[in-house]
C-alpha cells in the first residue's frame, strides 16, 4: 500500500509535546503514536515503514496552525456549553486565573488540558463542578487521548469565548459605572482585590445561599445580579443629579 494513501494514526494531545518540540522525538514518536513495536520482527521487516508513517504524521501536525483550528461540532467528543457564561461561578474565577497567567512552549499542554476540563466538566459529568476530586482528574485524562486537532479546536473556542464574554460584561458595567473621583483619590481602586470574596457575601446574602452552594451558580446568573444592583445605583444616582439640579433651579428663581 502506497504511504502516502494510508490512514495515519491518530495524533492525541497527549503527544503534542513530541511533535511541537524544536527537534521531533522521532523515537517516542514511533513507539506512542504510530504503534511501533522495538522486537526483531519490526527491526527488520517494518523499522523503515513505521518510521516514513512518524516522519509523515509529524510534517502533517507541523504545518497546521493550531490558532486555525476550529471547533467541530459534529465530530468534537467532548460536550461543551453553548455559552462559556453558562459555567459555574468557581469554574470562570479558575479559568480566568489560568487563562491570565498566559501560555507559552513548556505549558501549553497543561493550559489546553486545564482550560477544556474546566469548562466542559459539567456537560461531560453529573454533579457539581469540583477540580479537585477524581472524576475531574479522570476527565483530564479522557481529554489527553482525544485528537490534537479536535482537543484544540475547542481550546481556541474556549479563548474566544471568553474574550467575548469579557468584553460584554466590561461594555454592560461600563455603561453603569458611576465615577466617585473622591473615592478614587483617597485610593478605592485597591479594593478590586477583594472583588471574589466581596461577590460571593453578595451571592450568600442576595440569594440566602451557604458559601459551598454560591460558588456552583453559574456565572451568567452572578454577572447578571451584580449587574442589575449596579444598574439600580446609577439609577439613583442619576435622581440623585436630578433633584440638585431641581433644587438648585427653585433657589435661583
Amino acid at each position: 500500500m502506497d504511504i502516502k494513501k494510508k490512514i495515519l494514526p491518530t495524533v492525541k494531545l497527549k503527544h503534542l509535546h513530541l511533535i511541537s518540540a524544536s527537534t521531533p522525538n522521532y523515537k517516542d514518536i514511533m513507539t506512542e503514536v504510530v504503534g511501533y513495536k522495538n522486537n526483531w520482527f519490526t527491526r527488520k521487516f517494518q523499522f523503515i515503514k513505521q518510521f516514513k508513517i512518524a516522519y509523515l504524521i509529524t510534517n502533517e501536525i507541523r504545518n497546521v496552525n493550531p490558532n486555525d483550528l476550529e471547533w467541530q461540532e459534529k465530530t468534537c467528543p467532548i460536550k461543551k456549553p453553548n455559552n462559556i457564561d453558562f459555567i459555574s461561578f468557581q469554574a470562570m474565577m479558575e479559568l480566568q486565573a489560568l487563562l491570565g497567567e498566559g501560555a507559552n512552549e513548556e505549558n501549553m499542554l497543561q493550559v489546553i488540558t486545564q482550560s477544556i476540563s474546566i469548562v466542559c466538566y459539567c456537560e461531560n459529568n453529573e454533579g457539581d463542578y469540583k477540580s479537585d476530586g477524581r472524576e475531574f482528574e479522570d476527565f483530564k485524562n479522557k481529554i489527553l487521548n482525544y485528537s490534537f486537532k479536535e482537543m484544540f479546536g475547542l481550546y481556541n473556542w474556549i479563548v474566544k469565548d471568553m474574550q467575548r464574554s469579557v468584553n460584554d460584561w466590561n461594555e454592560r458595567f461600563f455603561s453603569v459605572e458611576i465615577e466617585d473621583k473622591d473615592y478614587q483619590q483617597a485610593g478605592g481602586s485597591r479594593m478590586s482585590q477583594f472583588n471574589v470574596i466581596n461577590t460571593i457575601k453578595s451571592i450568600c446574602e442576595d440569594f440566602n445561599l451557604p458559601f459551598k452552594e454560591a460558588w456552583q451558580l453559574s456565572y451568567n446568573l452572578v454577572q447578571t445580579n451584580s449587574y442589575s444592583k449596579a444598574t439600580q445605583n446609577h439609577i439613583q444616582d442619576n435622581m440623585r443629579q436630578i433633584k440638585e439640579a431641581k433644587m438648585k433651579a427653585s433657589r435661583s428663581q
